[in-house]
Parts: C-alpha cells; structure tokens; sequence
C-alpha cells in the first residue's frame, strides 16, 4: 500500500495517480461496514474499498485535496504549481503565491516557462487585466517575473529569410515571353519594359541598364 502526493495505491484494489481520480467519499458509515469509494475519470464504475483504517482514509482526502489544489486556479488569480507542463521541478513556484522581497534578486526564469504559464493562463480565461497578479516594480522574485510576464507576454523571434535581408531595388514580373515589366517598388508609377530577345532593350531607352540587370538578376 502507498499514498503520497502522486500516487494511490491500495492492492489488490487500485493503483493509479491522483490526476485520474475525480472525487473521493465514504459509504456505510452508519450501518458499521466502512467503503472507500473512489471515483475515477472517464471510467463507468467506482472503486469500493472496504476496511480501512481512520488514518488511510485521512491520508487519501489528504492527498486528493492537494491534488486539486495544485490544478485548480485559486479563484480571481493565476495557478503557479504547473510542475505538469515539462520544464523540471516546479514545486518551488507553488510557494511563491506571493511577492517575496527577499527573492528579488532571484536568477530569471527560463522564457519557454514563462511563455507556457501565459499560454496556460490565456487557455484558462485569465489573461484580463483585472485577473493578473501585479508585480512589484525591481523585483525579480519568481512571483513578479511571472506577473511581468502575464501582462507583457515575451514577443515572439521572427524568423527573418535571406530574401527578406535581401535590398530590393527593382520588382520584376514576367509578362510575356521574354518580356519583363520593372517597378520601382517605392515609386510604382516608375516602370519600365525589358525584352530579353533580339534586340535586348529597356524602354527607359539605355544599354546595359540597371532594370536589365534587375531582370537577369531575378
């Protein structure tokens, strides 16, 4: 037998983790024959356990209400014990329900956890203003970077291509077969036709211009 924060396990009866269950309660406490009922997800039947002593059945609420505590978000404010999202042990942040001056020197969190609490947040319905924790201005304490965090979510990287560093002096579209038509894409009222065949010319009237070299180019 073994109940802790993670898991209920009473053989031959049930082994499982608190995040299955759904709900616990008691059965016969008048008729003298004692059940432990517990209630799964997404299973069609309980789970009666008969003759357990006071101390298990204390010990299992114990654990299944502190297991709630931690997925459920307190009432007008965000849930910080998110050890569940994959970025190592995160029990420290379930402490840090509050603003602690004597972290406010603390090391930055990483950014994927910070943007994953928002992520969380903003599935939950909690990203409105009045819903958001509020740091303390120059404290770094894990509490206020998430609250900064929450209220100035961090921007995403863009992703910039070559063609994007690329200077475009000229746009070029095919018109016709070996026919180019050069815009100047500041001024598109500035455009010139550029025949690539015999004989090679530029309607702006010059050899070896620079829109026959925008067209070569592209």
């Amino acid at each position: 037998m073994k109940i802790n924060e993670n898991i209920l396990s009473i053989p031959p009866y049930i082994t499982t983790t608190w995040e299955n269950v759904q709900s616990l309660h008691l059965q016969g406490a008048d008729s003298g024959a004692l059940f432990l009922v517990i209630t799964l997800k997404n299973a069609p039947e309980s789970v009666r356990i008969p003759d357990l002593t006071r101390e298990i059945i204390d010990q299992a609420f114990l654990y299944h209400t502190q297991s709630l505590e931690q997925t459920s978000p307190p009432s007008g404010g965000i849930p910080f014990k998110l050890g569940s999202i994959g970025l190592g042990s995160l029990d420290q942040l379930g402490s840090s329900m509050h603003h602690n001056p004597e972290q406010m020197h603390a090391p930055d969190l990483p950014e994927e956890f910070l943007k994953k609490v928002g992520d969380i947040a903003k599935a939950l319905g909690m990203d409105k203003e009045e819903q958001l924790p509020k740091p303390e201005p120059h404290c770094n304490c894990p509490y206020c970077q998430v609250a900064k965090a929450l209220r100035n979510p961090p921007e995403k990287e863009e992703i910039v291509s070559d063609e994007d560093l690329r200077f475009r002096t000229w746009d070029v579209e095919q018109k016709g077969d070996q026919l180019y038509v050069v815009t100047n894409p500041l001024d598109e009222s500035e455009q010139y036709n550029v025949f690539l065949g015999t004989p090679l010319g530029c309607t702006c009237g010059q050899k070896n211009c620079e829109h026959i070299k925008a067209v070569l180019d592209s």
